[in-house]
């Protein structure tokens, strides 16, 4: 039982540490998704870029001080990574 509990803290403190599922990815690196090229978490203006391993993205996160919406676009990128786009108000 001990042993299930420190399994599920873990993964609890990883979720935690990564940002929440759906955007535990590199900021800066670049991917090449569909005909184009994604930076990820590259701010311009108000939209962003999120480069995820998984085909699940948060609705909302907190990011460089801003609160960051998920507007329904995904792309899928090279490497089996997805990209989903994210405005702040």
């Amino acid at each position: 039982m001990f042993k299930k509990l420190l399994t599920v803290g873990t993964l609890v403190a990883g979720i935690a540490l990564t940002g929440g599922i759906g955007v535990a990815s590199a900021a800066g690196v670049t991917y090449k998704c569909g005909s184009g090229y994604i930076t990820d978490k590259l701010i311009v203006g108000n939209t962003m870029w999120v480069v995820n391993p998984y085909k699940n993205f948060a609705n909302v996160f907190k990011y460089s001080g801003s609160t960051w919406y998920f507007k329904g676009s995904i792309r899928e990128c090279e490497g089996g990574k997805w990209a989903g786009y994210y405005e702040r108000p």
